[in-house]
């Protein structure tokens, strides 16, 4: 795997944490920076899941 595949990876990694934080975790209590975190450390998969079960605000 060469560095512009990785490169490629971690921005698409990066632009799906923050599509997941801004529709889902602004309408919940975990909120947006949370969402992102956990969506950005974990996946955006695992980050869409748990902010969309969280609480509402």
């Amino acid at each position: 795997m060469n560095e512009y595949t990785v490169i490629t990876i971690v921005i698409a990694w990066y632009v799906l944490a923050l599509i997941v934080s801004e529709t889902i975790g602004k309408k919940k209590k975990l909120g947006v920076e949370w969402s992102f975190f956990l969506s950005f450390m974990l996946s955006p998969v695992v980050g869409y899941l748990i902010a969309r079960f969280s609480v509402d605000k």
